[in-house]
């Protein structure tokens, strides 16, 4: 097992700038944000088929179905806010 230095990988993190764009939230954008918001959008896919008097369990693989399929949508335009948000930085705009 290779000896670990003294930074840890939280620390590289949040001193990577990166992660600068957001200002310390990236991560918790990252880690908690997006998990809710496809949970969220999951459980209102699920209730627009349910209310269509759609059955239970084909609600449930329609919901499964559509969540999965908009994961990469959320993940590329999470992307494309923190490529927006390093050009509207850039460089010298301090």
């Amino acid at each position: 097992m290779p000896s670990l230095d003294d930074e840890t990988l939280v620390d590289k993190a949040i001193s990577n700038p990166a992660f600068e764009q957001m200002h310390g939230y990236y991560i918790f954008f990252r880690r908690a944000a997006i998990p809710i918001f496809l949970f969220i959008w999951g459980l209102f896919i699920y209730t627009v088929f349910d209310s269509f008097g759609i059955s239970h369990d084909t609600s449930i693989i329609l919901s499964a179905m559509i969540v999965g399929l908009s994961l990469g949508p959320v993940m590329n335009s999470e992307r494309y806010i923190g490529l927006i948000l390093s050009r509207r930085k850039g460089p010298g705009s301090e």
